[in-house]
This record gives structure tokens, C-alpha cells and sequence, in this order.
């Protein structure tokens, strides 16, 4: 499977409108492809949507937007909202080959870490040795690695109940022997963001 993270930077003010306007399409385009989470920022750069796109392949995912295009439905009437968009089609390690579906969190916290080139292998040896203690205090939502659009990027999303809860699991997390997991020799930058569900996002 390969995951594409559609990241739609909005006019202030129009998140409501936003998943109003794209619901109109969403059921219709679910058939095609899923769509498995949709949200926007809560902490950090605000006024920003991103989608994440399920695809078995690049073969899939051109055939899909190709066929998509052909409806008059598609895209949805967002565009006089926009503002700027990106996209990056990322991999998943195998410890965590699908993102999570379900309620999980009433926030997602993802972190991105811009690694030095080519470490990428050695951040996952890295999480791979060392997650498992981690997971049993709140276990990762999904974890991707850059393949196309910004490289060298190691993607983790981490659902909380609210931000007292991470709060709490990150200060238990710190105790760990094992965490954070070995992996800063590799870093160049870090981001976070802390973003909320969309009302039809399948996480949740």
C-alpha cells in the first residue's frame, strides 16, 4: 500500500465551509478510493486540511484520480477556499503497515522529522527495537516515511483524548528506558502540529 498526504492551506475562517463543501463529493469518492483521514490544525499552522489517501499503487492511485476527474461531482467546490496545496506519497514500516481506524483520540498530534539523507533506514531500526514499550502507554496511529514531495521525511501521528492526556503519556513516556528511541544522531529538524478529525474522517 502507499498512502498519499494531500495538505490544502484555507482562508482564515472557512474550515466549516471547507467540509461542508468537500462532504458533497466525499461518498461518491470513497467508492473510488478511501479517503481514511481527514483533519485540520489545531496547534500550529492554522487553517490547514489534510487528507490521507489509501492506494495499493501508483498504478492505482493515477487510475483513480484519472477516473475521478471523469465525474462532474469531482473535484468538490473548494477551490475558491484555497489557498496553496501539497502533496507527498509516503511508505509504512511493516511494525506499523496501516494507519489505525476508529476513535482513538479527540486530537492527533503528528510529528514530522526532517532526517539526514539516507537514515531513514536507521530511524526504523531504531523505532522497530524499540516501540513496543511506548505503544503500551498509547500506541501510534501511523508512522510514514517519505517517498515523492519532501524526502527524508519520518511521519508519526499519535492519537490523545485531549492534550492533558498527552501531557500525561508523554511524561510517562520520557521515563522510559527506551524512549525516545535512539534516533536524534539522525534528525535535521523536528515539526509538530496538533490537529482534530474531521466530522466523516474513518480516524477518529
Amino acid at each position: 500500500m502507499i498512502y498519499e498526504l494531500r495538505i490544502y492551506k484555507i482562508k482564515p475562517g472557512t474550515v466549516k465551509e471547507y467540509y461542508e463543501k468537500f462532504h458533497e463529493a466525499f461518498e461518491e469518492r470513497q467508492k473510488l478510493s478511501r479517503m481514511i483521514g481527514i483533519f485540520n490544525t489545531e496547534v500550529g499552522d492554522l487553517n490547514k486540511i489534510m487528507h490521507i489517501w489509501e492506494y495499493e499503487d501508483h498504478v492505482q492511485r493515477a487510475e483513480t484520480r484519472a477516473k475521478a476527474s471523469g465525474y462532474d461531482w469531482w473535484p468538490p467546490p473548494i477551490g475558491d477556499l484555497l489557498v496553496s496545496q501539497t502533496t507527498k506519497i509516503v511508505t509504512t514500516p511493516s511494525f506499523r503497515p496501516e494507519p489505525r481506524l476508529g476513535e482513538f483520540g479527540g486530537i492527533y498530534e503528528v510529528r514530522t522529522y526532517q532526517l539526514l539523507p539516507g537514515k531513514i533506514p536507521n530511524v526504523l531500526e531504531k523505532w522497530t527495537q524499540n516501540l513496543l514499550p511506548r505503544e503500551e502507554l498509547s500506541p501510534v496511529s501511523a508512522v510514514f516515511m517519505s517517498e515523492s514531495g519532501p524526502l527524508n521525511e519520518w511521519i508519526h501521528i499519535w492519537a490523545y483524548k485531549d492534550m492533558n492526556h498527552r501531557t500525561e503519556m508523554r511524561k510517562k513516556a520520557s521515563e522510559l528506558p527506551s524512549w525516545p528511541p535512539g534516533g536524534r544522531p539522525f534528525f535535521q529538524s523536528q515539526n509538530t502540529e496538533i490537529w482534530v478529525p474531521g466530522p466523516y474522517s474513518l480516524m477518529r
